[in-house]
């Protein structure tokens, strides 16, 4: 695919008169991909409360990304099937409301148990919705300006990490982790109830994978190489973010209300590189913008082992911000892989897998390095994996073209 010129106001004025009608529904689905999101996110900032409160280990207490990344992985590879059966929108909105329920079955839990309960429901419910939603984006928005509508999309996520560390550290003061975690489920079964009553999109079906699509899409190697990508670029945002709270207070000696604090701000700028994607990948092409995202991100990692001060400080607001840069440009080309019909099926192969390592197993080791005393290493090794997978960029053949200058 070859994006339109930027540098011609004729050849965009028509793309801007069709993409308009694509806002509202648009503006929805942020809505929707936020109450989703966030809530995943929430456990993060909470984490040290509940390790506290339940009397776990920093490795039992990380346990809980896995069992929600287990969750997500096992329904979004489901939810090909389930989208034969129930229309688009309506899993949306089932997924909102699952994640709203599994949350108060968190917020209530007695024991770890119930408490891995209600984090597979968190899982499994929030797996259901990128194949969906993805496509309901890819349904709304004009071809021309598909680039724009995943960014816009991705709005929703980036204020998600922004958001669940301030208000952990606002709410956690005054209503304990359990208030918090059961206040936001309340906040995303609202949600689901409302895009099922109110939704303006996603009325189609989608298709079940079946061995010819499956044989069709394992044979193409950027396949294999996006899944790649995505599993280190969730590692370095969604892994790290879960048990970058523990590491600031526990190895670094911050308060937790100034960690949280700090991590938010830190994706308040990955908003405006989410936009700043799509004008790069736009004028330099996928391959040398993700080359850049990730020698950065790398950087900035092993940054976060090694120095003190402000520098500690600039390395945790600015790599997660550049990470951020990764994920619109990545789901441009993860959907130019294989034919039209097979694009969810492809959604609900890459996204499940990348989800399973990079917030399930990278925060589970994570946690037992932090017991081990060897996180920094740790993280050391996350960012020299970033910078080296440059290495396999010229292999990636993307049909996300640069425009014609």
């Amino acid at each position: 695919m070859v994006r339109a010129s930027m540098s011609s106001p004729e050849s965009l004025s028509p793309a801007n008169d069709a993409f308009r009608p694509a806002v509202p529904g648009l503006a929805a689905i942020v809505v929707m991909v936020f109450s989703i999101f966030f809530p995943r996110l929430l456990f993060s900032p909470l984490l040290v409360s509940i390790q506290l409160d339940l009397s776990l280990t920093a490795a039992r207490a990380t346990r809980i990304f896995t069992t929600i990344a287990v969750g997500y992985a096992v329904a979004m590879l489901a939810s090909g099937f389930v989208s034969t059966r129930v229309r688009h929108r309506r899993i949306v909105a089932l997924s909102a409301f699952g994640v709203g329920v599994g949350m108060q079955i968190a917020a209530l839990a007695p024991t770890v148990g119930v408490l891995h309960a209600g984090a597979l429901l968190v899982g499994a419910s929030a797996g259901l919705y990128a194949p969906s939603g993805l496509s309901i984006v890819s349904e709304i928005t004009p071809f021309a300006r598909r680039g724009m509508g995943f960014a816009i999309h991705e709005i929703g996520p980036s204020v998600s990490f922004v958001l669940a560390p301030i208000v952990a550290a606002v709410l956690l003061p005054l209503v304990g982790w359990r208030g918090v975690v059961s206040a936001t489920g309340v906040v995303s079964a609202a949600a689901g109830i409302g895009y099922f009553l109110r939704g303006s999109a996603g009325f189609v079906y989608g298709e079940a994978p079946h061995f010819e699509n499956l044989k069709t899409i394992f044979r193409i190697a950027r396949f294999w190489l996006i899944i790649l990508f995505f599993v280190l670029a969730a590692s370095a945002a969604i892994g790290m973010f879960a048990v970058l709270p523990t590491y600031l207070i526990s190895f670094r000696g911050m308060d937790q209300q100034l960690a949280n604090s700090l991590i938010g701000a830190s994706r308040i700028s990955g908003i405006a590189m989410i936009f700043l994607s799509g004008v790069l990948t736009d004028r330099f092409g996928f391959r040398r913008t993700v080359a850049g995202i990730f020698l950065l991100t790398g950087i900035f990692t092993i940054l976060l082992t090694v120095a003190d001060g402000p520098f500690l400080a600039l390395a945790v607001l600015l790599q997660p911000a550049v990470i951020s840069a990764f994920f619109p440009a990545a789901i441009t080309a993860m959907l130019e892989i294989g034919p039209p019909q097979t694009r969810n099926v492809v959604v609900s192969l890459v996204i499940p897998l990348a989800n399973l390592v990079g917030s399930g197993f990278y925060p589970a080791l994570a946690g037992f390095a932090v017991d081990t005393g060897t996180i920094d290493r740790f993280f050391q090794g996350t960012g020299a994996a970033l910078i080296l997978a440059i290495l396999l960029l010229p292999f990636f053949r993307s049909k996300v073209l640069r425009s014609p200058s």
